[in-house]
């Protein structure tokens, strides 16, 4: 999916659930963390110096700590559930 394609989807996404869309801090935080590398890489294309170069690489570090959060919630939800203890 290419970054403008990844735009009209999210776009789409949001038209289509209007007011009922709910999403977790952790998909938010990777939603932005998305938007960031493609303003970041569609509007400034160039390379740069050192400075932009580390930029770009915190807004990488950005979206990966974002997906392990993600990842992290998701296997939290989904994880083992013991049952209630019940003393008498």
């Amino acid at each position: 999916m290419t970054s403008r394609d990844f735009c009209y989807w999210l776009q789409g996404y949001f038209e289509i659930n209007g007011e009922h869309v709910a999403m977790t801090t952790a998909q938010a935080q990777c939603v932005k963390a998305h938007l960031a590398l493609v303003f970041k890489h569609e509007i400034d294309p160039s390379y740069g110096d050192a400075e932009h170069q580390a930029k770009l690489n915190e807004i990488h570090e950005t979206a990966k700590k974002a997906q392990k959060t993600a990842e992290e919630a998701k296997k939290a939800a989904n994880g083992p559930h013991e049952p209630p203890v019940f003393r008498c």
